[in-house]
Order: structure tokens, then sequence, then C-alpha cells
């Protein structure tokens, strides 16, 4: 499985981005004992807590950051929002 980015939409209407990196995944699969259908939607609630957490973007226990959220969806690399501008290409101009 590769890195998967998740978008955290909080109750306060705020949003996060936090990469879910393969040690949270791993963490996740340690802490269920494996996922299963049973336990699917739960433990990817925990695996983006834990990335949040590990990051240093939560501080919240698990089942409080529960409360405070209204969604947390995987997205596609191209729906990811980049804060950056586009480097200008050698050879263009501004006049």
């Amino acid at each position: 499985m590769a890195v998967m980015t998740i978008r955290v939409v909080y109750s306060d209407g705020r949003t996060e981005e936090i990469i879910a990196s393969p040690k949270a995944q791993v963490m996740t699969e340690q802490h269920y004992g494996g996922i299963s259908p049973q336990n699917k939607l739960e433990a990817h609630y925990y695996l983006t807590w834990l990335s949040m957490h590990r990051a240093g973007k939560e501080a919240a226990d698990f089942n409080a950051w529960l409360e405070s959220i209204d969604d947390a969806e995987v997205i596609d690399e191209a729906e990811r929002v980049d804060p950056t501008e586009p480097a200008p290409s050698p050879g263009d101009s501004s006049d």
C-alpha cells in the first residue's frame, strides 16, 4: 500500500491534510491485530488520528478527536491543495 493523504474536516469548518505514512499504517494494523471488514471504518479513523497525533497536529485523545470531526477521507493526489505557486520556467518573461 502506498503512502496516502487524508483530508480531515472538523466540525468547526476547518480542514487539515495529513499524510498517513507507512509507519502509521503498520501501527494501526498492530493496534487492531489486523484490518478486517468489521473494524475497517474505526481503523481508518484511528489511522487518521494517529497520523495527526504523531505529526504534532492533534493533541486530543482518539475519542475526543472523533467527537470534533465531520469527515476524514482519502484524497487523490490530483485533489491536493498546493499552497505554493509554481516557479516560473526559465525563459518565461513577465514583460
